[in-house]
């Protein structure tokens, strides 16, 4: 797949620039400046189509499979007819495709090395050092180091307890071999974009965050458990206990964690009929997209529109906002997915009255602010949204979304929502799962129209999916319970010790086989150690972990100087 070209504005926006340079010596200076927003404004609508077509292309593949109208109907007749598995099965079984797992060719150091070049931040190397016998996280000295560094360090964390844990006699010391591993870790890959699509990689590339959904743009990634709580916590605790106890967090509770229609009593036709969400005001893929700072941060698709290109003051309250919603829907291709979301729902409900229920509900409770997240309900930042009625909702927790048929994982910072699919998928009601260019680990093991209801990127075809679903309710109702049969067996020591066999032991088993250490290779150890090649390509050690357990107390950061000042200036600098 060939990526556009660097989403450049087309020849027609030049050359109206070049009319507007000529033509401003006749205007007075609002003309001028007017010319100037409007042609600003036109370039940015430009830039944003392609980039949200960028984004279909990225995710084609997926579309192909997943959003298939002609699918979705033979899926309704054979639900109709008692024969479901039959109309699911595109062309393996469930128990074959989740076996389905990549092979590694054979790499070196070298290769590894190779990686590092791909990635601005939030990468780093493992190696086992059987001199000390320890895992070492080296860190490239052309990298900055942001807070994202954090996922990047409780992931190494992790791997390493995990390698010593179940691989014990590959990492016995002195008498073996060092092992390299790349690692990856974020919201999204943190790689350079012009490097896409990038086939030519040859060491396993360990992505623990959302991964590129379409394979062909990082062919050696590997989708690996999100460093959550919910996800790769839940793995070294499973290592920790030796397979003999599953996280909390995915037991049936009505506490901490997710929720089951048993837990609150719930029946399918109680549920109320809307497409529910409360979710983070949270920019969208900002790894994916160009960027352009004009003094707004500014991207391709909107994460926070200004109240004041929608919302006019002096307006009575209806018909300003009436207007707000037109101009949101005017401006429908440039907003980021959550925004889109709430564009819907305004006009949902402003079709609705006041005597209907509007078939959304899908509101910002919550915004990324200085300290955490904070409510959007009675903050200065969204006090205009929320005068009109558009945007803002009160915080919702789980037990009380339970109580909708439909929910939504709406796309965040990693294009994917990291506890909203899951805890989504076992709640009572269906689950339209937002596809984007990404995905995680856990998507690979669902089926579109078995699991949940594939939703488009741009979202256009969520109203259609949704009278599809309330036109179709025994076959709603089947996928709904499916998904969440798939969460209550992840619960299970059976379901979830096959999820960790599969998506943790058998790659790191490949891998290791995979790995060629530098004593089977033809260098001369006296000067080509692994330390010096490393420290050859500017890999710099940041992090040791004994891998002796999960706990934060099983690694240290590097004390050096230079190490300390580069974490606290985010730029390297030599002492």
């Amino acid at each position: 797949m060939e990526l556009p070209t660097q989403l450049k504005r087309k020849h027609g926006f030049v050359a109206l620039a070049l009319v507007a340079a000529l033509s401003l010596q006749y205007l007075t200076s609002t003309q001028q400046r007017l010319l100037r927003e409007n042609a600003r404004q036109l370039a940015e609508a430009e830039e944003a189509n392609n980039f949200q077509r960028f984004l279909l292309q990225i995710s084609a593949k997926s579309l192909e499979d997943e959003i298939n109208e002609e699918f979705a109907t033979r899926y309704a007749s054979a639900a109709a007819a008692g024969r479901l598995e039959g109309a699911i099965a595109p062309t393996q079984t469930d128990e074959q495709a989740s076996h389905a797992i990549r092979e590694i060719q054979p790499y070196t150091l070298q290769d590894a090395l190779e990686e590092s070049k791909v990635w601005k931040r939030a990468f780093g190397i493992l190696v086992y050092d059987p001199e000390r016998d320890i895992f070492v996280g080296h860190y490239n000295r052309k990298n900055k180091w942001l807070n994202c560094n954090k996922k990047l360090f409780n992931a190494l964390r992790t791997l390493a307890f995990i390698l010593r844990k179940v691989f014990p006699d590959r990492f016995c010391g002195a008498d073996c071999d060092e092992l390299v591993i790349p690692v990856g870790a974020g919201d999204a890959p943190h790689v350079y974009k012009w490097k896409l699509p990038y086939t030519s990689g040859k060491a396993p590339t360990l992505m623990f965050g959302s991964a590129f959904r379409d394979t062909s743009l990082y062919s050696n990634m590997i989708a690996m458990p999100m460093p959550t709580p919910l996800h790769l916590q839940c793995f070294g605790q499973w290592a920790k206990n030796d397979g003999t106890e599953v996280c909390k967090l995915l037991q049936s509770s009505t506490g901490e964690g997710v929720v089951f229609f048993d837990d609150l009593g719930l029946k399918w036709n109680d549920l109320t009929p809307q497409v529910v969400s409360r979710t983070t005001d949270f920019t969208y893929l900002p790894t994916l997209q160009d960027g352009k700072n004009d003094g707004r941060g500014w991207r391709f698709l909107e994460d926070r529109p200004i109240p004041s290109r929608f919302i006019h003051e002096g307006e009575p309250t209806e018909e300003k906002r009436a207007n707000a919603i037109q101009a949101l829907n005017e401006q429908y291709d440039t907003l980021a997915p959550r925004w889109k979301a709430v564009a819907l729902t305004a006009q949902a409900e402003l079709d609705a009255g006041k005597d209907e229920l509007p078939w959304a509900n899908i509101k910002l409770s919550k915004f990324s602010g200085g300290r955490g997240k904070v409510p959007t309900v009675g903050s200065d930042a969204y006090s205009q949204w929320e005068s009109v009625g558009i945007a803002t909702g009160e915080v919702m927790g789980p037990q009380e979304l339970a109580h909708y048929k439909y929910h939504i994982d709406l796309a965040g910072g990693g294009g994917t929502t990291w506890t909203g699919t899951v805890d989504k998928l076992a709640m009572p009601g269906l689950l339209f799962h937002h596809l984007s260019p990404t995905k995680d680990y856990i998507h690979d093991r669902l089926k579109p129209w078995k699991h949940y209801i594939p939703v488009r990127p741009d979202l256009r075809d969520l109203k259609a999916k949704f009278d599809w679903a309330e036109a179709h309710p025994t076959q709603a109702k089947i996928i709904s319970e499916a998904g969440t049969a798939f969460m209550r067996n992840l619960g299970t020591l059976e379901g979830f010790g096959q999820m960790y066999d599969e998506v943790m032991v058998e790659p790191l088993r490949r891998i290791i086989e995979a790995y060629q250490p530098i004593s089977k290779l033809q260098l001369d150890p006296e000067f080509w150690s692994w330390k010096d090649i490393l420290k050859a390509n500017k890999e710099e050690p940041v992090i040791e972990c004994t891998g002796l357990s999960s706990g934060r107390f099983s690694c240290k950061m590097v004390q050096n100087q230079s190490v300390l000042n580069w974490e606290k200036y985010g730029t390297f600098v030599a002492r």
